[in-house]
């Protein structure tokens, strides 16, 4: 009996410590601002106001601040999902892990306060520039478009309900709509169209996208390009965010135009660091945690894509990251192109229209992000 009492002294003891310790650190160590591993902006320690208080956003910031800044929580995440997989579970962390190595991201609900906010924001755009074509791409996410992968067990979200249901809303405001569910499906039953590991398509995906979107904008698509592998040893943001290991590696590609053809070169230009260059794939990424980058970098506020092709037309790009890949291919189209991030951008956009010439608008997302988005309406504010 003694011996059992001093032993379940020892226990507590110690359990209180690691408790204490884990606090110390969690108080002693700088807060992060980004995730390479998740690939996304981590919440920092939240303001207090009545305004937040009243309205719920300041409890739920608190919750995302302690759960983004805790102390080795990656190591902990890993921990847990091996546990989880020795049970036989299949989800972690928002992830579903799938045949073949796929891990795909759980399909959300659109949160209807920003959805609401981000049409209010897009009708009154629409209302300010009338007379600009305005088209808005929503892309589905790999759970949507290879379900065929997905777990029997598991049951999802209807992404397309959600997805139809925003496109009708959309359309009622003349805001043309680009579908490229359909153009998806039939590419994968050929190509890759996303990664195992990654919650983005791969260049195969934008392309087919890029085609469905050209035939419906009237674009020309007359570049014949070449796939070249950079790298066969990708591991995505999803094997992070979840813990899931032991997947499939999977190839990035990029195209490049077949010789004999009329491609133009572009000059892309970044604001925030007075950069120049020629080229959109940045390959010295590709030695990075997040090797998609290796798709213009990192993220940007707003940057510029010049080309000497025969249009005359300005494209206003307001884009998530799906949008990276796709981009070298629209630059054959459109003399320019204006790329705004808008979880990023500050500036008042309505004065970058007027002194870039925009003549034509085009919103490209991802329907799990665009869903969960609330940044557009502050964009798009005039």
């Amino acid at each position: 009996k003694n011996d059992r009492e001093k032993y379940s002294n020892i226990v507590a003891v110690a359990f209180c410590l690691v408790i204490g310790i884990v606090l110390m650190l969690n108080l002693i160590v700088k807060d992060r601002k980004f995730s390479p591993e998740e690939n996304r902006v981590l919440q920092m320690e939240p303001r207090f106001s009545f305004s937040h208080y009243l309205d719920g956003r300041w409890e739920s910031e608190i919750d995302a601040y302690s759960n983004d800044q805790f102390f080795a929580r990656n190591y902990a995440v890993k921990v847990k999902t091996a546990a989880d997989v020795s049970m036989g579970v299949l989800e972690a962390n928002g992830v579903v892990r799938g045949r073949d190595g796929y891990l795909m991201e759980t399909l959300k609900a659109p949160d209807k306060k920003y959805v609401d906010s981000s049409i209010k924001a897009i009708r009154e755009f629409k209302e300010r520039y009338q007379m600009l074509p305005m088209s808005f791409l929503l892309a589905p996410n790999t759970a949507n478009v290879m379900n065929d992968k997905l777990p029997r067990t598991v049951a999802l979200n209807d992404q397309n309900k959600y997805m139809d249901d925003f496109f009708k809303q959309i359309e009622a405001i003349g805001v043309k709509t680009i579908d490229v569910r359909d153009a998806l499906r039939e590419s994968s039953a050929y190509f890759q169209t996303y990664y195992r590991t990654d919650h983005h398509w791969t260049t195969e995906g934008a392309y087919s996208a890029y085609r469905k979107a050209s035939a419906d904008l009237g674009l020309a698509d007359d570049i014949a390009y070449k796939h070249v592998v950079v790298k066969n040893d990708f591991i995505g943001t999803l094997s992070s965010k979840s813990g899931f290991s032991g997947g499939k590696y999977d190839s990035i590609k990029i195209f490049v135009p077949e010789e004999g053809t009329k491609y133009k070169p572009s000059l892309i230009y970044y604001p925030e660091t007075k950069e120049k260059t020629t080229n959109f794939y940045q390959l010295k990424n590709l030695k990075k945690k997040d090797a998609y980058t290796v798709f213009g970098g990192s993220n940007h506020p707003v940057y510029k894509v010049e080309t000497s092709v025969e249009s005359k037309e300005k494209l206003l790009l307001i884009k998530d990251s799906y949008a990276n890949s796709m981009i070298p291919f629209l630059a054959q189209n459109y003399r320019k192109i204006v790329v705004v991030d808008p979880r990023y951008y500050y500036n008042d956009i309505n004065d970058l229209m007027a002194a870039e010439g925009i003549t034509q608008v085009l919103f490209l997302y991802n329907a799990n992000t665009f869903f969960e988005d609330n940044s557009l309406s502050l964009a798009l504010a005039g």
